[in-house]
C-alpha cells in the first residue's frame, strides 16, 4: 500500500509541466530604459510552447520586481534571460537570484552580447558563473531543443550538460571552478526558411500582459541584413540573408494591436528591421500602417531604421505615410579608407545629395547617421563628412560613439591591434538599479583613441556632435539659420562658429557646454571594475538615483537645452548670425535692415519653442505681428532673402499647441517622467522633435486666417543606436 502511495506521487510530479519563465529585463530605477514590448522573448516562449505544448508552463517578464517576486513565490524549473549591453549585468543578478531560490534552477541567457571565438565565449562565461547554459544567434529553435533535453533529464539534473546541444554553448559543470574549464559548444543550427513556423506572440495572446500602457508595441516584418558592416552584430554572415514574415501575419499583427494600444493612449510603434522600406512588400505595410492610423489613430510615430540600399524604392514606399515617415541614410563616414577598413560602401555624395534635396522640396525628413572613432577616421576627416552630409541637406545628423561590442569585430584582439584601438567604459545610460540589496551596473566599452585619433580629438569631436544635435537636428531654430544662408552663409559655417565662440555665449549656455565637456570625460573608465567599485559608494549612486549622471549626454544636453533654456540658445545664434553677415556685409544699412529681420526672427523662434519638454512651462497661445510672410519664406528654396518676402499689410502669426500634441505631450510625460533624464528619453523616442513645436496659424492684418497650420512634419520618426 506504501509503495502504491509512493510511485503514485512520483508519477504526478513526473506530470507537472516544467516552470520556465523567459525574460528580456529592462532598468527602471531612472526611468523605463528599454520601454518596448518584448517581442524577443515572445518568439523564444511561442515557438517553445508550440514545441512543447502542456509540457511546459512559461511566463514572461519585463520589469525586474516582477520577475524577483515571481521567483520567490514560485521559483522556475528553467529561467531565460536576453543578453544585451544594456541589461547583461542585470540578466546575471537575476540568474544568481533564481539559483539562490532554486539550487537546481537551469539558468540560460541569448542575445547579441555574446563572442563569436570560443576562447572569448569561454572568457565570457567564466565571467557569468550563474549562467549554466548560451543559447546563440537566432534563438528559439535551439532553446526549445534546450528545452527538450532538459524535459528528457527531468529526473537527472547532472545528466543535461553530459553531451553536447545544438545552438547552445556551455562550459562543463565538473570543470567550472577549475585552472583550466572546458567548452562545449554545440553545432550551430540553421535559421527558419519560413519565419511563420514561429507562432506570432501577438496573435497567440503571449504578449497581451504587456499591454500596460508604459510600454511601445514592437513588431519585426524580416530578420536579417545583406550587408557585412563591421561594428554591427548583423553584419556577420550568419545574418547575411533576409528572411520575411508574411505580409498576412504582419497585417494581422497590426490589427491585432491597434485597438489595444490607441484605447491606452501609445502613439508610437518600433519597427525591428534593419532595412525597412528596402523590399518591395514593405509598401504594403505601409498600407496596413495607414489603414491603421485612419481607423484607430495609432500608430502617430514609428520608429524604424530605413535601408541603406534601393534608396528610391525607400522614398516612394515611406511616402504612402504622407510626410510623417523620415528616411534614415546611415553613412558611419564619407571616408572612403574608413569605409574600407569597415567593409562599408556607401552611394556617391552627389547621390545621396539629389536623394535629400528631393526629400527636402516635398517636405520630409531625412537622416544621416555619423560614428566617431571608426578605424582611420581623423579629426579632420569626420569634420569634413559631417560638413558633406550638412551640405548634402540632411535634416538630422545623428553622432555617435563607436561601441566596442561583443560579436563584432571590435572585440577582437588582432583587429584591435591593427589600429591601436583604445577603449574606456561607461554606464549604459540609465541602466543601473538595485536588485535584493545589490547594486548593478550595465556598462559598455567605447572607442576613445586608435591610431588616427586622439583623446582630445574625442573630447573635441563629442563637442562637435553636441552643438549638431542641439542646433541643427530636428531644425528648431531653422528660421535663424535659414536666415543666415540667405546672407551668404552655410549651415556648417553658423554652427563651428558658434561652436568656437562658444566662451561669449550667455552663461546658461555656456554652462551648458562646459557641464557636458566635463561629464564627457568623467563619465569613461579604465576598467568596468573601477566603474562599479566608485558607483557602489552611496554616495555616489545617489547621484546616479538623481540623474546628475550616467545618462545618455547628447541628449541629456540638448533636453536641458530645448526645455529650459532655449532663449538664451536663440540669442547666442542670432549673435553668431550677426557677427559673420556683418563681416561680409559691413554697410550700415545692411546692418539697420539685419538688426530689424533677425530681431524679428527671434521672437518667432522663441514663441516657437515656448514650453517645448517642459511640463511646467508656457502652453497658452502666443501672436505677434510680422511684416514678412515668415511661413512661406520658410517653404521657399533655401538661400532666398527674408526681405523678398516684405508685404504691405502685415499679418499675425499665432503660436500654440493642437489638440493632437496636447495628446502626445500628456502620453511622453506620463510614461517617461519630466526630470532631465526623462526628457532626454522622450528626444530619443521622438527622434525630430519638430512635431512638438507649436502650431502655427497666420491671419491677414483685416483677421481673416490664411493658413491653419496642423501639418505635423516627421510626426513618424526612427529611433536606432546605430545601423
Amino acid at each position: 500500500m506504501g509503495d502504491n502511495v509512493v510511485m503514485s506521487a512520483l508519477n504526478i510530479l513526473k506530470d507537472v509541466p516544467l516552470k520556465v519563465y523567459i525574460c528580456d529585463l529592462t532598468h527602471d530605477t531612472v526611468v523605463l530604459v528599454s520601454d518596448t514590448i518584448p517581442i524577443n522573448v515572445g518568439f523564444i516562449g511561442a515557438y517553445a510552447k508550440k514545441t512543447h505544448g502542456d509540457a511546459i508552463d512559461t511566463a514572461l517578464f519585463k520589469y525586474p520586481q516582477a520577475v524577483i517576486e515571481a521567483i520567490k513565490a514560485n521559483p522556475p524549473d528553467v529561467i531565460a534571460l536576453s543578453n544585451y549591453s544594456w541589461n547583461s549585468r542585470l540578466s546575471e543578478r537575476i540568474a544568481r537570484f533564481a539559483k539562490e531560490c532554486n539550487p537546481k534552477v537551469v539558468t540560460v541567457q541569448g542575445g547579441t552580447n555574446f563572442p563569436h571565438t570560443e576562447q572569448q565565449q569561454l572568457e565570457f562565461l567564466r565571467s557569468r558563473p550563474s549562467t549554466d547554459v548560451y543559447v546563440e544567434l537566432e534563438s528559439e529553435m535551439a532553446f526549445a531543443g534546450l528545452i527538450s533535453k532538459i524535459l528528457a533529464c527531468k529526473d537527472s539534473r547532472e545528466t543535461i550538460f553530459e553531451s553536447l546541444i545544438p545552438g547552445c554553448v556551455f562550459i562543463e559543470p565538473s570543470t567550472r571552478h577549475k585552472s583550466s574549464p572546458v567548452l562545449r559548444r554545440g553545432e550551430l543550427l540553421p535559421r527558419f526558411d519560413n519565419l511563420d513556423d514561429i507562432p506570432s506572440p501577438y496573435l497567440t495572446g503571449t504578449l497581451d500582459h504587456f499591454f500596460d500602457g508604459r510600454l511601445t508595441p514592437f513588431i519585426e516584418t524580416n530578420r536579417g541584413c545583406p550587408f557585412l558592416c563591421t561594428f554591427c552584430h548583423t553584419g556577420a554572415e550568419y545574418f547575411n540573408k533576409t528572411k520575411m514574415f508574411s505580409f498576412e501575419r504582419v497585417a494581422e499583427e497590426i490589427n491585432y494591436i491597434a485597438p489595444r494600444v490607441a484605447d491606452l493612449g501609445i502613439v508610437n510603434l518600433h519597427l525591428a528591421d534593419t532595412n525597412f522600406g528596402m523590399y518591395q512588400r514593405d509598401r504594403e505595410i505601409c498600407e496596413a500602417l495607414l489603414r491603421s492610423q485612419e481607423t484607430f489613430g495609432w500608430p502617430r510615430q514609428i520608429m524604424a531604421t530605413t535601408g541603406k540600399n534601393n534608396k528610391a524604392r525607400v522614398i516612394d514606399i515611406t511616402k504612402i505615410m504622407g510626410t510623417v515617415f523620415s528616411v534614415n541614410m546611415s553613412v558611419q563616414s564619407m571616408d572612403q579608407k574608413v569605409l574600407s577598413n569597415i567593409k562599408r560602401d556607401n552611394i556617391r555624395i552627389e547621390d545621396y545629395t539629389k536623394v535629400t534635396q528631393h526629400l527636402n522640396e516635398v517636405g520630409r525628413a531625412t537622416k544621416a547617421e555619423l560614428i566617431s572613432g571608426l578605424p582611420g577616421e581623423t579629426r579632420e576627416s569626420y569634420v569634413r563628412g559631417v560638413k558633406q552630409v550638412m551640405e548634402s541637406g540632411a535634416s538630422n545628423i545623428g553622432s555617435y560613439t563607436l561601441m566596442l561590442l561583443h560579436g563584432t569585430e571590435f572585440k577582437e584582439p588582432e583587429y584591435r591591434t591593427k589600429f591601436a584601438i583604445e577603449g574606456k567604459y561607461r554606464i549604459v545610460p540609465l541602466d543601473f538599479g538595485e536588485y535584493e540589496g545589490e547594486k548593478v551596473f550595465d556598462t559598455e566599452e567605447v572607442c576613445i583613441a586608435t591610431n588616427t585619433m586622439t583623446f582630445d580629438d574625442y573630447v573635441w569631436i563629442r563637442g562637435l556632435c553636441l552643438f549638431v544635435e542641439v542646433m541643427h537636428n530636428n531644425r528648431p531654430f531653422d528660421e535663424l539659420i535659414r536666415y543666415g544662408i540667405g546672407c551668404g552663409l552655410t549651415r556648417f559655417e553658423i554652427i563651428t562658429r558658434a561652436y568656437d565662440e562658444i566662451k561669449n555665449s550667455p552663461a546658461q549656455v555656456r554652462e551648458i557646454v562646459d557641464a557636458f565637456m566635463d561629464e564627457t570625460r568623467r563619465e569613461l573608465w579604465d576598467s568596468d571594475e573601477e566603474l562599479m567599485a566608485w558607483f557602489e559608494r552611496d554616495e555616489n549612486y545617489a547621484r546616479l538615483v538623481r540623474g546628475e549622471v550616467g545618462g545618455n549626454l547628447i541628449y541629456k544636453y540638448k533636453a536641458m537645452s530645448l526645455a529650459f533654456h532655449s532663449d538664451e540658445w536663440v540669442e547666442f545664434l542670432s549673435s553668431i548670425i550677426r557677427q559673420l553677415v556683418q563681416e561680409i556685409r559691413p554697410q550700415l544699412d545692411a546692418t539697420k535692415q539685419l538688426e530689424r529681420e533677425l530681431g524679428l526672427l527671434v521672437t518667432y523662434v522663441k514663441n516657437k519653442l515656448a514650453g517645448i519638454l517642459n511640463c511646467e512651462g508656457d502652453e497658452e497661445p502666443r501672436s505677434m505681428e510680422s511684416g514678412f510672410d515668415i511661413k512661406k519664406w520658410v517653404k521657399s528654396p533655401e538661400g532666398s532673402s527674408l526681405e523678398s518676402f516684405a508685404l504691405t499689410n502685415s499679418l499675425t502669426y499665432t503660436f500654440e499647441y493642437s489638440p493632437d500634441q496636447f495628446v502626445a505631450r500628456r502620453d511622453y510625460f506620463k510614461r517617461y517622467g519630466t526630470d532631465v533624464n526623462a526628457l532626454s528619453k522622450i528626444v530619443t523616442r521622438v527622434s525630430n522633435v519638430e512635431s512638438l513645436f507649436r502650431t502655427i496659424h497666420v491671419k491677414s492684418s483685416e483677421g481673416t486666417a490664411l493658413v491653419t497650420d496642423y501639418e505635423q512634419k516627421d510626426e513618424f520618426t526612427r529611433y536606432t543606436l546605430f545601423n
